[in-house]
């Protein structure tokens, strides 16, 4: 009897223990590190806005948004998360930088601003979230409209990484324009906006005889200068390359990459062999007899055409979407508008295609373009709060806001299905519908280059030199350029170029 009573006295302690122990075991994840599945996310997303931001550093003259602010509050009031805006980094801070930096120690906001090439190039794969998987589902401020209905179809298919990720929720396009003296048009009997270039050129003729300077331009030595013939090219470039486009993306990559360039140019693609590239230049030329007297002149800054054609005697200059804010603020005391640049046609060269190259210069690349991080570089990213965060975004691209957003700064052409522009970029808005497609034509794939180049072309549009010996030089730097860039990034070429 005393030996089973001692038997049960062991087993109690033994259970007793059991019991204790099994108290103090530690689950293998804490409830943080647990994934979430059918809770709902209550706290707070961070996103850095960059230009809609409320909070972004303003230099001299720029307007604040204030937008985002509004609807993140109303946003906290219907689903009890909180939105917080990431201050904007100092003009001297590199943003990529930071970007790079805070991702490696997974520290990394829940959005980021992020231009499309770069999430699907230059960060390290993992940094962000594809978020293809959320595209077809229901938008529940839209009447549950699949998103990827709302969002614009030919942007998604442009600006989706090699492998088909999609990693940017883009709201936003930056365009440039032809402005224009509504009050000289109708002067000068012009009653329909160009579209072509033969088009553009009886515009500019008819502003002559009226009595207008047709076009203000900028050939000066400064960074606007050789910026805008960079414009003008890739306008003609890109139409008359169009029906090659496929065939000069040599590596395969989604548009024509700089190692393509140099492949082309090797292979006597670009440059003065080829009879479609050398036909650019002598139109451009004939151009310039539009242009307004003093076009090597200095450039104010970058404004000196702007401020030619605020005088009320210029017809037409060439500038972006941005500056639409900025003529605005200005006051002119004539009425003016702006039209999408007008693409070469068969009346000017018969190297023209009926592509529409319009869209050549700008693109998907503006302020609105957001990028969720991944688990790696966002630590606190969980799958209730991945889900929370793509909410938020399918609130801020529902039409009616996305126009608001975009249009309190009206420097871009908001692209979400059913928000329009401000009036003053109305004639931009089927930009964002247009093929993501340019062609640079190997003539800027350095500074230096461009700049050799752009001195050539002054003395051939100033009838210093001839189209033969500008030619010569465009060789002889784009040859250089592509050797140099060959050395530095080991690019072994020969299985394009032993064809």
């Amino acid at each position: 009897m005393k030996r089973l009573k001692k038997l049960w006295i062991i087993s109690f302690i033994a259970m007793l223990m059991i019991s204790l122990l099994s108290g103090c075991i530690v689950p293998s994840s804490s409830p943080e590190e647990t994934e979430e599945t059918d809770e709902e996310f209550k706290g707070t997303i961070k996103m850095y806005a960059g230009t809609y931001s409320p909070n972004r550093v303003l230099n001299a003259n720029q307007k604040p948004a204030t937008v985002l602010k509004k609807l993140a509050e109303e946003y906290e009031k219907e689903t009890g998360v909180k939105i917080e805006f990431i201050k904007g980094l100092p003009a001297d801070q590199d943003y990529m930088t930071w970007v790079r930096t805070k991702a490696s120690g997974g520290q990394l906001p829940d959005i980021i601003w992020s231009q499309w090439y770069d999430a699907n190039t230059a960060l390290a794969k993992g940094t962000l979230t594809d978020l293809s998987k959320y595209l077809d589902q229901p938008n529940p401020y839209v009447d549950n409209k699949p998103w990827n209905e709302l969002l614009n179809k030919q942007i998604i298919s442009d600006t989706k990484s090699a492998d088909g990720s999609t990693y940017v929720i883009n709201g936003d396009y930056v365009g440039t324009a032809t402005y224009y003296n509504v009050e000289a048009f109708e002067k000068a009997g012009i009653k329909e906006l160009p579209k072509t270039w033969s088009e553009f050129i009886d515009a500019s003729q008819k502003l002559k005889d009226a009595g207008y300077i047709p076009f203000a331009w900028n050939l000066a030595s400064t960074p606007t200068g050789t910026d805008r013939i960079t414009w003008l090219t890739r306008l003609f470039f890109t139409n008359f390359f169009a029906d090659e486009y496929d065939d000069l993306r040599y590596t395969g990559n989604e548009g024509i990459t700089n190692e393509d360039q140099v492949i082309a140019i090797k292979k006597g693609v670009y440059g003065s062999e080829n009879e479609k590239w050398m036909e650019i230049w002598p139109i451009l030329k004939d151009f310039s007899q539009y242009w307004q007297p003093d076009f090597t002149g200095g450039d104010s800054n970058g404004q000196g055409t702007m401020l030619a054609f605020l005088t009320g005697e210029v017809g037409m200059y060439f500038d972006g979407s941005w500056a639409s804010q900025q003529i605005k603020s200005a006051n002119p005391d004539f009425e003016w508008s702006s039209f999408k640049n007008p693409y070469p046609d068969k009346g000017v060269s018969e190297f023209a295609t009926d592509f529409d190259s319009s869209a050549a210069i700008g693109g998907p690349s503006a302020s609105f373009q957001y990028a969720v991080p991944s688990k790696q570089a966002n630590n606190s990213l969980t799958t209730a709060k991945e889900k929370a965060i793509v909410d938020w975004l399918m609130y801020i691209t529902t039409p009616e806001r996305n126009e608001e957003i975009v249009n309190e700064l009206g420097e871009n052409v908001p692209t979400v299905v059913g928000a329009k522009p401000i009036d003053e970029l109305s004639g931009l808005s089927d930009l964002a519908n247009q093929p993501l497609q340019s062609v640079f034509g190997g003539i800027n794939l350095e500074k230096k280059e461009l700049d050799a180049i752009y001195r050539a072309f002054q003395s051939y549009i100033l009838g210093e030199t001839t189209l033969e010996e500008f030619a010569k030089v465009a060789d002889t730097e784009m040859e250089k350029t592509a050797d140099s860039l060959i050395q530095q990034n080991n690019w072994d070429l020969s299985e394009y170029l032993d064809e």
